[in-house]
């Protein structure tokens, strides 16, 4: 089940990576297109973060983990594509002067923590640990308040039909957490398979490649029947070469889900 999770988690990312920031999609295929500037099938920070953050995981308390995803970030930073601002403020890097005001509030940290939050079915105990690993990069209460929702939901499995017109963000999802919750929660309600949650989350427009890899993994979680992942016709094609840390990320992630 979490392996699923996150082998979509991954390859919506490299989907929707192509149409993130780029306008309103009229259709969206069934196939991975290339996009300028960016390996075919590459993954975004999406990914790349979130196996930082599993990886933490192999810590024995929250404050550690926090601790050691922030000295893995600070690491591996040469090697990110897309960071956020919010990701960048925390490094001491430049922040577009557009983006300064969405700094701490961005869907970084939901974005980051949706795995981890597979790994607790305690709330009490994946409240502290998702509140720990986002806060050392995002400050806002909103933040961390949508990514404790999110692991709320994970578990539920309970969701009421949430309705989400293109008029409702006619310029697609913006990277901000409130506005990325509603979207996942959209998608999730309404979509009948995996590959309706990808193409529908990049037909959204925006921050297309979060709101794909979250749906994605949490659709996988509440259908670990399903086989329906491995029949996407372009799965072969996402850069799977560039998830390197794959293994020690979730060999902590089942390490933590088991105890």
């Amino acid at each position: 089940m979490l392996f699923k999770s996150f082998i979509a988690y991954a390859a919506a990312d490299a989907f929707g990576a192509f149409y993130e920031f780029n306008g309103v999609p009229a259709v969206v295929p069934n196939q991975l297109k290339a996009k300028p500037n960016w390996p075919f099938g590459g993954i975004s920070d999406d990914t790349a973060l979130t196996i930082l953050t599993l990886i933490s995981l192999a810590e024995n308390s929250p404050e550690a983990a926090a601790s050691k995803f922030l000295e893995l970030l600070r690491m591996n930073v040469e090697k990110l594509r897309g960071l956020g601002p919010t990701t960048r403020a925390a490094l001491g890097l430049e922040v577009k002067a557009k983006e300064v005001e969405s700094v701490g509030a961005t869907n970084g940290g939901l974005m980051r923590t949706c795995l981890v939050a597979m790994a607790f079915n305690k709330k009490d105990e994946r409240d502290t640990w998702v509140r720990a690993l986002i806060s050392v990069t995002h400050k806002s209460e909103i933040a961390i308040q949508s990514a404790l929702e999110l692991g709320d939901i994970v578990h539920s499995r309970e969701l009421n039909l949430v309705e989400l017109k293109k008029s409702d963000f006619p310029e697609g999802i913006p990277n901000t957490s409130g506005e990325t919750l509603i979207a996942v929660k959209a998608l999730l309600s309404k979509s009948k398979n995996l590959e309706e949650v990808i193409r529908s989350a990049c037909l959204l427009g925006g921050d297309t490649d979060t709101t794909a890899a979250v749906s994605s993994a949490v659709y996988s979680f509440w259908h670990p029947e399903s086989d329906e992942l491995f029949t996407l016709p372009w799965l072969g094609d996402v850069n799977w070469s560039e998830l390197e840390n794959a293994p020690e990320a979730l060999s902590a992630l089942y390490r933590r889900a088991r105890k």
